[in-house]
């Protein structure tokens, strides 16, 4: 036990009391008929630290006299705190899953980003339940474990619920983030098949016709013949103008995409780049002139609206799962479009610094670490592309 004394030159309320390992300062007021004494732990007993000590208890005093002094904000690990009804708030994992949606939605992020920041919420709702004060790294340890989708997902969900967690951290509630201290890669689950990152599933040559012979509208097959041959993402294909287009040159201009009918800008810096056109692409464009060329700043639209596309979505719902269902291909979604391009064309030996511009890389890295595995599936069935690429 330690021992307190009263210095003679200690300011009232002011002791000193003593450990086996050295002497701290310690207030001692009166709070609603209550005697409270706290000590000032890891302040060295001197003449600058006792004034502060004097300012602080202070500071007490006059908040106490004024009828505004919580407890818990001065002394947030004191045990007293409950007595005064001074505690700290019980709130849920989900709690703060909701708060930071609406910080996300009020900093006007895209349509997109709070899309998927929704998707991750419903994916952690076996962690809703849980008081932040008792999220635990062995709690997260074992949701990763539980996880069977792909190891960059999980990554993206535990993302989603660090910047929640912040939150906590700074309401107070807790001192720490544990998703922090949570490295996904030690401890999700080899056995449960998410071993890939990132799930590419090119179509073979002749996948592709059958795709063009099952396009219900010419539009359909100029806008998927124009995706294959460029590779651009299907967002940047839907924001595409005519004026992007240099039909002397044989180029295209990327450099917006739209999300769910919001125009904004690529994907990423290096996203925004000037893309060479094939005989196909080109074919494409020709044939998408009689439709949008004179009446739209978009070249490709909507051929049952007659309207641009709003986005990949958009894309999606409203013609490629049809051409997927009536090709009876197995399926894959339309970003795959793209994904047969940089296939398709690293087999065909293309100077792959040529593809990383066409594509909007920084490099040549994200080719070897995306498409390697798949080359051998085209060999010997692919001639070498048309386009020129740097290499010839």
């Amino acid at each position: 036990m330690g021992q307190t004394k009263q210095g003679p030159a200690l300011p009232r309320g002011i002791t000193v009391r003593q450990h086996k390992t050295g002497e701290t300062l310690q207030l001692t007021f009166t709070f609603n008929g209550v005697l409270c004494r706290e000590p000032l732990s890891g302040m060295e007993v001197n003449p600058r630290n006792i004034k502060y000590a004097e300012r602080f208890l202070g500071e007490i005093q006059n908040r106490i006299s004024q009828g505004d002094f919580n407890y818990l904000q001065y002394f947030p690990r004191s045990k007293k705190a409950v007595l005064f009804g001074h505690h700290k708030k019980k709130k849920r994992v989900k709690d703060y899953l909701d708060e930071y949606l609406v910080i996300s939605e009020n900093r006007n992020l895209s349509p997109s980003t709070i899309d998927g920041y929704r998707k991750c919420m419903k994916a952690l709702r076996a962690l809703h339940n849980i008081y932040v004060t008792e999220l635990t790294p062995a709690a997260l340890k074992s949701w990763v474990s539980s996880q069977t989708t792909k190891l960059k997902t999980i990554r993206n969900r535990l993302s989603f619920l660090r910047s929640a967690i912040d939150e906590a951290v700074t309401d107070g509630l807790i001192n720490d983030n544990p998703v922090a201290h949570i490295n996904a890669s030690r401890y999700f689950s080899i056995e449960s098949g998410n071993t890939e990152e990132y799930e590419v599933d090119p179509f073979t040559p002749d996948e592709i016709k059958v795709i063009y012979l099952n396009c219900r509208y010419l539009q359909w097959k100029t806008t998927f013949q124009f995706a294959f041959n460029t590779g651009v993402r299907p967002s940047e294909l839907c924001a595409l103008k005519w004026s992007d287009i240099d039909f002397q040159k044989r180029t295209a201009f990327v450099q917006n995409a739209v999300v769910e009918g919001v125009y904004k800008g690529t994907k990423t810096k290096s996203g925004t780049r000037k893309i060479e056109l094939n005989d196909e692409a080109m074919q494409a464009l020709n044939d998408q002139k009689q439709f949008t060329l004179m009446k739209s700043l978009y070249v490709f639209e909507d051929p049952t609206i007659g309207e641009p596309w709003l986005g990949s979505k958009a894309i999606h719902q409203k013609a490629w799962r049809y051409i997927m269902r009536d090709s009876r291909l197995r399926y894959r979604n339309p970003y795959q479009t793209r994904h047969t391009f940089a296939t398709m064309h690293i087999s065909a030996g293309a100077n792959l610094f040529w593809l990383c511009k066409q594509m909007g890389h920084k490099g040549p890295d994200m080719l070897f670490r995306n498409y390697g595995s798949y080359l051998s599936d085209y060999d010997g069935h692919l001639s070498r592309p048309s386009i020129k690429t740097g290499s010839e």
